[in-house]
């Protein structure tokens, strides 16, 4: 069988590193209760926004609004989450289609699906996982409190 051929780590590269998504919320507090509290993630960052600051500009927020952030981590990433409130500006997030997804591999699938499930949350259906190198699993999304899909996988031991 043949499997799709995957790029070699080199220490030639010189393209992009990918360093973290960032999430808008109304509610960090509410949010860091979904990913650290269920999710396991690692507040290493917690911050005020100043009205100077670049996400302002990309995320094209009103000054006058207040912009808190939170930077999670997990035990083998750094900081791959931002997360930041967003206070006196409204945050339209699309519901369908779903714009994007936060894939996350989980110790315990079934754990944080009924956990999610307990707090009121919408979990999907889930899965048979079958990865593009034909690893085997269980996957299952749900939806963080703001709405942001989020996929979770476990592969088979």
């Amino acid at each position: 069988q043949d499997k799709p051929a995957v790029a070699a780590e080199s220490a030639d590269y010189d393209g992009v590193r990918y360093k973290r998504a960032t999430i808008l919320t109304s509610d960090l507090d509410r949010s860091l209760t979904f990913y650290r509290d269920l999710m396991g993630l690692k507040v290493e960052v917690e911050m005020p926004l100043k009205p100077t600051s670049y996400a302002y500009v990309m995320f094209n927020i009103d000054t006058k609004a207040q912009m808190r952030m939170a930077m999670l981590s997990s035990d083998k990433q750094q900081r791959t989450l931002a997360i930041i409130e967003v206070k006196g500006a409204p945050i339209n997030i699309p519901t369908s289609p779903r714009p994007h997804s936060m894939v996350l591999e989980s110790p315990d699938l079934p754990g944080m699906a009924a956990r999610a499930r307990d707090r009121g949350l919408t979990v999907f259906k889930e899965l048979e996982l079958t990865t593009v190198d034909g690893r085997k699993g269980k996957e299952q999304g749900m939806l963080d409190p703001d709405g942001h899909l989020v996929i979770l996988y476990q592969l088979n031991p």
